[in-house]
């Protein structure tokens, strides 16, 4: 199906109207690896341990959800213990009013929840996600998005963001499903500025639509984050003046940023160059560069109906240049994964995308590293990587960098117009 070109200002919608449908070998294929993958799933959450679920920072949420309730601050102090960076509140007062729910849940009901919560939200993104590559909704594609789901709880951000109630997920389908809408919708950008009002990092979409052109979503999205702060300020003012006057800016609310769990930019610099004024000067500089660089690409994938792509691609950047970025917060991985299949399966298949989907995996990949047997549980946790330390231990960002050097390769290879293809972050394909 062909893929309409659009101008930076041009108002299409670049998930509609949806015409492909999964090859059916391919819906077989799915099928297979997403029942052993749940298959796999279950046996770790039922048989001991019993490790998969500690939800411990759904858990931290609800004791900000009770601190609310009864009109404790969130932010004076840890949530759990009294270590400043550990178990301390670092989302808005709006994301503080939300969890107030949980305060009702106890014991099973509230592993369930926070279980099955996350895992549809990940089918919710799933289906998203193929949407905005422009897959048909038959019958074949509720056969996927479960399939599909299951086979992503082997991708480390989304399998620990369930195993601890995170709350990434939740942003992630804010953001796809918003993007979903055709531009001509007037409340397209509204769920992105929500997922912005939760926590900051969605922001980084608000210029993703102000590149695009599309300043309607842009201006829908930045007054729904607005409508979440002054929600906020009504409810809590004291905590909302404590986290807008400086909180949520402080970097003692969260850590050290040489921690070997920091995979972002600013943590590759400190482990490689100490935590002195040499990083401290690089790390601005590097993730300024590192976002233009992606909204330029962006841009240019997004002009070719390339929109699950030039989405991957900021919400990989935005967990790249943030001050302070857990594995979990890498949940843009599993759209990335979604690209990178549709490329190898049913775009180009060749050895080099194949390659390139295997190695993917492989980066993302918590669940499988037990499965095959191996010591480790992720490429970023090797015992002895050696000399490939800075490699492996980063493999996010470098990840993220060499996407972004192959989709900018990519995009400038289709400048002129032709039959557009999907996801070129991999590479790309003319037919």
């Amino acid at each position: 199906m062909p893929v309409p070109t659009r101008g930076a200002a041009a108002s299409v919608n670049p998930a509609a109207p949806p015409g492909r449908s999964i090859p059916a070998p391919m819906v077989w294929l799915i099928g297979a690896l997403g029942v052993l993958a749940a298959c796999w799933y279950l046996r770790q959450a039922l048989l001991p341990p019993r490790a998969m679920f500690p939800l411990d920072d759904l858990d931290v949420y609800r004791v900000a959800a009770d601190r609310v309730v009864h009109g404790v601050s969130v932010y004076d102090s840890p949530l759990r213990g009294h270590t400043r960076g550990e178990w301390e509140f670092v989302y808005t007062p709006f994301a503080a009013l939300l969890f107030v729910p949980l305060v009702v849940l106890h014991g099973a009901s509230f592993t369930v929840a926070g279980a099955l919560g996350n895992m549809a939200l990940l089918a919710g993104s799933v289906w998203a996600a193929l949407s905005l590559l422009g897959f048909r909704r038959d019958r074949r594609l509720l056969i996927v998005i479960p399939a599909a789901t299951a086979v992503l709880l082997w991708c480390e951000p989304t399998r620990q963001t369930i195993g601890l109630g995170q709350v990434n997920l939740l942003l992630l389908l804010l953001v796809l499903a918003d993007m979903t809408l055709p531009d001509s919708s007037r409340w397209k950008g509204a769920l992105t500025g929500i997922a912005a009002g939760i926590k900051l990092t969605p922001a980084f979409f608000i210029l993703y639509l102000l590149v695009t052109g599309r300043f309607r979503a842009a201006a829908a999205a930045a007054s729904a984050c607005a409508a979440t702060l002054v929600i906020g300020l009504a409810v809590m003012p004291k905590d909302s003046l404590t986290f807008w006057s400086g909180a949520f800016a402080d970097p003692a609310r969260v850590g050290v940023p040489g921690n070997p769990d920091n995979e972002s930019l600013r943590g590759l610099l400190a482990r490689s160059l100490g935590s002195g004024g040499l990083a401290q000067l690089l790390w601005p500089a590097a993730a300024l560069a590192t976002a233009l660089a992606c909204l330029v690409v962006a841009r240019r994938l997004s002009a070719t109906g390339q929109e699950l792509a030039a989405l991957t691609l900021c919400g990989m950047t935005a967990a790249a240049i943030s001050p302070y970025t857990w594995i979990h917060h890498w949940v843009w991985l599993a759209p990335l994964l979604i690209c990178a299949a549709d490329l190898t399966l049913l775009r180009h298949r060749s050895v080099l995308t194949a390659s390139a989907l295997i190695a993917v995996f492989l980066l993302c990949s918590g669940g499988i590293f037990p499965f095959l047997g191996l010591p480790s549980d992720s490429v970023l946790r090797l015992a002895d990587p050696g000399p490939f330390a800075i490699v492996a231990h980063n493999a996010y960002i470098w990840l993220t960098w060499t996407l972004l050097v192959a989709a900018a390769i990519a995009s400038r290879r289709r400048a002129s117009p032709r039959p557009a293809t999907s996801s070129p972050l991999i590479g790309a394909h003319s037919r």
